[in-house]
């Protein structure tokens, strides 16, 4: 936006303590334009909308929604959210539309402020000489976008002469313009200054296992901006760009432990296949925090399974994923489990729920079952029928949770097997436990019960 940086300071200035509504720009396939009007109009908190206005082709690699395509024209609509807190209403709006069915090809604030004075943006920040418990987030923050606030803020955290707590101000509050115009060109760059800052940190201290706090804000700034839709994995019209590997694998390289978990979670969301560097940095990545202890070791290793899940099939990659399915940590396991039954198949699949049937945890039990009704075929009805006993065994009751409509009711442990049995039921043996369960039915499970008499009429006695 080409505005005068005083008039620019003024509006943003009028966000502080007031609670506005958002602007929200958002593109949708134009085909669903009715569709989108219908739903933004049932919207409580959508105050009001413009006509869709029909545009050419939603073009990529324009920011937010890049990569993101269809034939034809697009509808755009601007709408104004009555919430004050920007990236929840810009978020928020696109996840309605899309789960009202709406192709959403991009969401995104308007209004964003890209013009402001070097002396406002720098007390917006706590000043040169702040307090180091000064730094509070104003919604000032969330209107500021654009290549030249993003340069205003790397200005100061390259700043030798600033002081270490002015640089990591100015780092962290890089976020926000980044939220608001997550281009792929300022996400490289800011990505750069945080490899080049970490390497003249490392060159001092080269053991040190921390990142100096500026740098691990400049990466938690490209993490929180390109991830925070692009990882719910249901929608696309936030997909993170695509930025430099060779940069997050040297970042993840690296000794300090603190930046590996936010450079999984990019790598996690990454466009484009992984490199078999990128894939070897990620296993001695995961193996390393699997050697240690504590909550916080679990979490970066769980990430860095699924990253490994993403990577080409090296000996490398097939190593620390066999290795990592023997963790202490039930989660690693699984999720270890998870991605070698991918790459191997049903073979694999059948050694890995032998395996897991074993165990006495619930959650690598239901694994087992999971892995059988996927991946089984009908030589496999008489492990699916020993695994059954487990289930009638079992005490285990579904969570329940509130959904729109109310109560909802995970289906029950067991009924994936039941319905692998139907669906084999001419195998003598799933024949024999049909009939079986038919005889028992008074006794079995109520939840299964229920199940059954939804999803599978047919396998109940006909008295039911």
């Amino acid at each position: 936006m080409d505005r005068d940086a005083e008039w620019c300071e003024e509006l943003v200035a009028s966000l502080l303590g007031k609670h506005l509504p958002s602007r929200v720009k958002i593109a949708v396939a134009a085909a669903d334009a009715a569709l989108a009007a219908a739903a933004l109009d049932a919207d409580e908190e959508v105050l009001r909308r413009s006509e869709a206005r029909l545009e050419a082709r939603f073009e990529a690699g324009s920011g937010i929604g890049s990569g993101v395509g269809v034939e034809g024209q697009v509808a755009v609509f601007h709408v104004e959210v009555d919430h004050h807190h920007r990236p929840t209403a810009v978020v928020r709006t696109g996840l309605r539309l899309v789960r009202a069915g709406v192709q959403v090809l991009l969401v995104r604030p308007l209004d964003v402020v890209e013009t402001v004075s070097d002396t406002w943006l720098q007390q917006l920040i706590g000043g040169p000489d702040p307090d180091p418990y000064s730094f509070t987030v104003c919604p000032a923050m969330f209107a500021i976008g654009g290549p030249r606030v993003v340069q205003q803020l790397l200005a100061v955290v390259t700043d030798r002469t600033a002081s270490l707590r002015f640089r990591a101000n100015a780092a962290h509050a890089c976020f926000f313009p980044l939220q608001n115009t997550p281009d792929e060109a300022l996400c490289r760059q800011v990505l750069q200054v945080a490899l080049d800052q970490l390497r003249e940190a490392l060159q001092a201290s080269p053991s040190r296992t921390r990142a100096p706090e500026h740098v691990a804000y400049l990466v938690r700034a490209v993490e929180g901006a390109v991830t925070p839709v692009a990882r719910w994995h249901d929608v696309q019209f936030w997909p993170a760009p695509p930025l430099d590997q060779q940069v997050l694998t040297e970042l993840l390289a690296s000794l300090c432990r603190d930046l590996h978990w936010p450079v999984l979670q990019i790598l996690r969301v990454l466009p484009g296949p992984l490199t078999s560097d990128t894939a070897a940095v990620v296993a001695e990545v995961a193996l390393s925090h699997d050697a240690k202890q504590g909550e916080s070791a679990t979490i970066v290793t769980d990430e860095a399974v699924e990253v490994l899940g993403r990577c080409p099939s090296t000996a490398v990659v097939q190593q620390a994923l066999e290795q990592l399915s023997r963790s202490a940590s039930l989660v690693v396991r699984l999720g270890a489990m998870h991605h070698l039954v991918q790459r191997g198949g049903p073979a694999v699949a059948r050694d890995v729920w032998a395996q897991l049937l074993l165990e006495r945890s619930l959650p690598a039990r239901r694994y087992a079952t999971n892995l059988i009704a996927r991946h089984g075929s009908a030589q496999d009805v008489p492990a699916a029928v020993d695994a059954l006993k487990l289930v009638w065994k079992s005490k285990h009751v579904p969570a329940r949770e509130n959904g729109r409509s109310g109560p909802l009711l995970e289906p029950p442990w067991g009924s994936e097997l039941l319905d692998f049995l139907w669906r084999h039921r001419q195998h003598p043996v799933a024949a024999a436990e049909v009939e079986r369960l038919r005889r028992r039915w008074p006794s079995a499970r109520p939840e299964l019960t229920a199940w059954v008499a939804e999803h599978l009429p047919d396998l109940a006695p006909a008295s039911t």
